[in-house]
């Protein structure tokens, strides 16, 4: 009889149950571990060296999925919030980890070629174990989200770094000739780079007409395999391909990219316990026993650079806890590192047995202590168990049969693109007796200091014209999307209104869809998004049209029947010319 799914079955639960009791003391990704080396070649070999070459693949979709979401964290608006401290504490962790590495191990005994091979992968982190880790602390907030774009970033910058230093290093070892490097360099960089964008592009051209969550799914899983079978089969890097593939579809089409991280979302728990449990069983524990003295120096140099390097970038940026924090949370080491061995193994087996015995055993070291100090920073941040699940559900408030809204927070444009919007949302507070919030946003150098621009000045005469108060708020910043956030709290805005371009073209800008997702995300109050076609900045959906022009109607039959004194009601639109679809409905 075969017992084989039962096994699973039971190791499953075992590893569920054992992670939940053991959890308070330690990460449940180390329980995972632990579990796959007692059941793995060096414990009681219930998988043995075959099953685990059987399930390589199956671990390397899985770790493309997972890698695939970290290109939600690398969103073009979100890295240049945070570039101020996200620059230095990456630009110096890597450099530190690298160039630490390089001569610690060049000082205890390893030639230059192999110190070098070394310093490169040391800048890696591993991808996964960071991932699983938030997940598993639920943590969420600015120290998260730095976190996990550092992680990105990281393993970019490692993958370039590798791929342009990897094949010179042959090169100048006479390990390869020139045109293996040059291949070497195309298999990391170029061609898994293509593999990324392609399979990118193929979510976002058909990802669109899938309407079920189960069909969405179903078709981003055979995307990913097929990265992940395609960078496989060029000898690329799976990791560098999955994650040029999510950054490409959350930069380009952002509305999308939130249906598939979430649809990805749903498997993290069933991905996280193969992938560690099976890693876990590829831990060969007599590996520590021949790290030796370059070993011990790679570990240390490499922790040091990382929380020293981190810690550096910080101050730079004026906040070295935080940089200290981050570097402790990218002390984890696998995934790429484990792809980058097997290469230099192949294609330079003269290095490769020393740098495969070093790394594979360092990473012993880091995989079972990194996920502990990954979450020691994370509580520390405050940000643990912010992330929604498992939090305690407020008591229901009691349902009324109305609400109103004193503060209505409305982001304001240009002005071409505000006028034809005015009468709906000068109705719209109006109606609410509220205050008119109007906010806009200036680019970095476009306006004079202290000059108020002219959008504002038309908001504020218009709507005092309807007896609407305003309150103007003039932000200067790139970062459009955490601005408006910042303003909805220090103004204590009830309610936002804003427009999103209808998706009607795949030309669409990549801005364009991810300004709203954000602030509907990040704020905590209600958002109301009315669709805008971007094709025709002046088409205003009619139904708006419709209804400020029945108001109109009724103002001025109360108006002509003495039923109340003239003036224009607030939040109505007064037009003189009485035309419901004005070119200018605003210059009345």
């Amino acid at each position: 009889m075969d017992y084989s799914l039962l096994i699973i079955a039971t190791l499953g639960a075992v590893a569920i149950l054992v992670g939940h009791l053991f959890k308070r003391f330690v990460p449940e990704i180390v329980v995972f571990l632990a579990l796959g080396v007692a059941i793995g070649p060096e414990g009681i070999s219930l998988i043995n060296e075959d099953n685990v070459k059987s399930l390589e693949l199956l671990t390397q979709v899985a770790l493309g999925a997972v890698i695939f979401l970290i290109g939600d964290r690398l969103r073009l608006d979100d890295l240049r919030a945070q570039r101020l401290l996200l620059v230095p504490i990456n630009v110096a962790q890597v450099l530190l980890a690298g160039v630490l590495t390089f001569f610690a191990v060049q000082a205890a005994g390893a030639n230059t070629a192999t110190a070098l091979v070394l310093g490169l992968i040391a800048t890696e982190t591993g991808v996964l174990t960071v991932a699983a880790t938030v997940k598993e602390q639920r943590a969420k907030g600015p120290s998260t989200d730095l976190l996990l774009s550092s992680v990105g970033v990281t393993n970019v910058a490692t993958a370039l770094l590798f791929g342009l230093s990897f094949p010179f290093v042959l090169a100048s070892s006479g390990q390869a000739e020139t045109s293996q490097t040059i291949l070497v360099f195309g298999q990391l960089v170029v061609l898994s780079t293509l593999i990324g964008l392609a399979g990118g592009w193929i979510l976002r051209m058909f990802s669109t007409a899938l309407e079920t969550s189960g069909e969405l799914l179903l078709f981003l899983l055979v995307v990913l395999t097929g990265i992940v079978g395609a960078a496989v089969a060029v000898e690329g890097s799976v990791v560098v391909s999955t994650l040029i593939a999510g950054l490409y579809i959350a930069n380009t089409a952002p509305w999308l990219a939130d249906r598939l991280f979430a649809a990805i979302r749903t498997l993290e728990a069933p991905i996280y316990l193969v992938f560690f449990v099976v890693a876990g069983a590829e831990i060969h524990l007599d590996e520590l026993t021949q790290v030796g003295v370059i070993g011990a120096a790679y570990a240390v140099a490499r922790g040091v650079g990382k929380l020293g390097g981190a810690a550096l970038g910080g101050l730079a940026g004026r906040d070295w806890k935080l940089g200290f924090r981050t570097g402790a949370a990218l002390l984890p080491h696998a995934g790429m590192a484990i792809a980058l061995v097997a290469l230099v193994v192949e294609q330079a087996p003269e290095l490769g047995g020393t740098v495969s015995g070093v790394v594979l055993g360092s990473i012993v070291v880091f995989e079972l202590a990194g996920p502990i100090a990954a979450r020691r920073a994370i509580r520390s941040s405050g940000e643990a168990g912010k992330g929604g699940a498992g939090e305690a559900i407020e008591p229901i408030p009691e349902v009324l049969s109305h609400r109103s809204f004193d503060r209505v927070l409305v982001p304001v444009g240009s002005v071409d693109i505000i006028l034809p919007r005015l009468p709906f949302l000068l109705d719209l507070v109006g109606t609410m007796r509220a205050e008119l919030i109007a906010v806009h946003i200036s680019r970095p150098g476009t306006v004079e200091p202290g000059a108020e621009p002219e959008v504002l000045q038309l908001v504020e005469a218009v709507a005092a014209e309807r007896n609407i108060p305003v309150q103007k708020v003039h932000k200067v910043s790139e970062a459009v999307a955490q601005s408006l956030v910042a303003a909805v709290r220090d103004h204590d805005a009830e309610l936002v209104v804003m427009g999103e371009p209808a998706r009607t073209s795949l030309l669409e800008p990549s801005r364009w869809g991810l300004i709203s997702q954000r602030v509907v995300r990040d704020v905590d109050v209600p958002v109301l998004v009315y669709p805008v076609d971007p094709s025709d900045p002046e088409k205003v959906p009619s139904v708006y049209l419709r209804r400020a022009q029945q108001a109109r109607a009724a103002d001025e039959a109360d108006v002509d029947g003495g039923g109340r004194d003239g003036g224009a009601p607030a939040g109505g639109v007064d037009d003189p010319d009485d035309d419901p679809e004005p070119s200018h409905p605003v210059e009345a």
